[in-house]
């Protein structure tokens, strides 16, 4: 509820975008109701509405597994494969607010992902994210929220900051906030806010970042 409140008092036109699972759509569901705007789900990260030139990361995207979806750690060889969430049209039941017509555009592997391969997926999900808004939505977005989970929006923010190693820890329901710069480079961003929990009751909490995982060589660690 209180990202509802913070992004009521934003300005209009937020698109919504979220990651496919039931957490991040709890998150995005508040959002969607006070602006009116629907939430797309997409497999790899969620996303809620449109606004100008602002690109708005809220770390819970709703977990499906595609472009901005939760990070899993690689699984053990011979154990199986992660599993994949159901069609979005499953959802519809219990989150009204859902505009089904949005087609997920990137599914993350099953196996299950490293550090490396998790910021990789993001690079290329939002390369394929920005050509598909501007094919759906042509000159249309002028503010979009993503929801997701804390490691994909670390790599989110990782990427359009361009610095792959930026020391950042996520917190429930926080506010990173990133404004496109005019320029050359390919990701010219500033940044806002980032893992801010100001609009929270009690301040940001369970915090995550990528140090809280046992990485030996860039790979995560399987330990028996």
């Amino acid at each position: 509820m209180s990202v509802g409140t913070f992004c009521d008092n934003c300005p209009p036109y937020i698109d919504n975008y979220v990651r496919f699972e039931d957490r991040c759509l709890q998150t995005a569901q508040p959002v969607s109701k006070a602006l009116g705007i629907p939430i797309y789900v997409e497999h790899g990260e969620e996303l809620i509405g449109l606004l100008s030139t602002t690109l708005t990361a809220i770390s819970l995207f709703h977990p499906t597994h595609a472009g901005i979806a939760e990070r899993y750690r690689p699984v053990v060889p011979g154990t199986g494969l992660h599993p994949r969430p159901g069609p979005v049209e499953s959802l519809k039941p219990f989150f009204s607010e859902i505009d089904p017509s949005w087609s997920s555009i990137w599914y993350p592997p099953r196996t299950g992902e490293d550090v490396e391969e998790i910021h990789n997926r993001v690079d290329g999900f939002l390369d394929a994210f920005v050509i598909e808004l501007e094919r759906r939505f042509p000159r249309e977005h002028q503010r979009i929220l993503l929801v997701s989970h804390a490691a994909t929006v670390v790599a989110l923010a990782r990427t359009l900051l361009g610095d792959r190693l930026l020391s950042l820890r996520i917190g429930c329901c926080s506010l990173s906030e990133f404004v496109h710069v005019p320029g050359n480079a390919k990701w010219t961003w500033k940044a806002e806010r980032l893992a801010d929990g100001a609009h929270l009751k009690d301040g940001s909490q369970r915090e995550w970042g990528f140090p809280d995982i046992e990485v030996m060589g860039g790979k995560v660690c399987v330990l028996d």
